[in-house]
């Protein structure tokens, strides 16, 4: 390398640097921020040339004089998918299970008292029953997950956990402090608001976050009545949590888990 070669590249260089360092902190909206975070999102919010998901599904999700969205002007469209859907879609055969009920079916009575009494509410049609549209209650006991299904004395059993204590241990992060003994027993709360986006357009979310808002103050008020006060955990690791109950992450994926302190459990 020439001298004079040498010297443009220690210039450019130099330039380089110079620039490296009167950089603003916030980079152009036009780079791409590879290591993505929370703070990051806030700090590039006012530079971004789009708005951010979150917020354009918010406001694509609001209703306005021009909103070319139909919106149902009274409550008996929605009741009238809801008979159909707890009538229809969320009833088997009964045939079959009569033919083999002890694979498919448990009524509440075999579970512990304490676990049953709260979930018996839903067994019978009311506006509590009504908030299991749009999100689908699990229940995992004695490595056992089962479903509540709306309006019917009985729980579906789902499937046999195997292994369920790596499975449990792998739903949260390595760094929290896991009892695993607190985890046998838990309720899965998974959203689908693809059933009310069915009637309401992206403002169906709203409406599913609402319901389970309204089933966790249920879950938690009534359990702690009965002397089992319930821990809900919203931050796990989503991809796990959907593996464990076979969501598929999007039309339905796991919101919440309610665990029970190992002092309240039957022995």
């Amino acid at each position: 390398m020439t001298d004079e070669s040498s010297h443009i590249a220690s210039d450019s260089l130099l330039k380089n640097l110079q620039m490296f360092l009167e950089l603003p902190i916030i980079p152009s909206p036009h780079s791409i921020d590879l290591s993505h975070s929370a703070a990051s999102d806030y700090l590039y919010r006012q530079a971004r040339a789009k708005p951010h998901v979150a917020e354009l599904y918010h406001e694509n999700s609001k209703l306005n004089p021009h909103s070319t969205l139909q919106i149902p002007s009274d409550a008996s469209t929605l009741e009238q998918v809801r008979r159909w859907f707890f009538e229809t879609a969320y009833r088997v055969d009964e045939e079959i299970l009569i033919a083999d009920g002890s694979e498919l079916r448990i009524p509440y009575d075999q579970l512990p008292d304490w676990l049953q009494g709260p979930l018996n509410h839903f067994s019978k049609p009311s506006s509590l029953t009504n908030l299991l549209y749009a999100a689908d209650l699990l229940v995992l006991n004695d490595g056992v997950l089962f479903r509540v299904v709306p309006e019917l004395n009985y729980l579906w059993v789902e499937r046999k956990v195997e292994n369920e204590a790596t499975l449990l241990l792998d739903l949260f992060w390595r760094s929290s402090p896991v009892r695993l003994e607190e985890y046998s027993t838990m309720l899965i709360v998974i959203a689908c608001p693809w059933r009310y986006m069915l009637i309401y357009g992206p403002r169906g979310y709203r409406h599913t976050l609402l319901d389970i808002g309204r089933l966790l103050g249920y879950l938690q008020h009534q359990y702690s009545s009965f002397g089992y006060p319930a821990t809900v955990h919203q931050d796990f690791l989503d991809t796990k949590a959907d593996e464990f109950v076979q969501a598929d992450g999007v039309e339905r994926s796991v919101y919440a888990l309610l665990t029970f302190s190992p002092i309240n459990a039957d022995k």
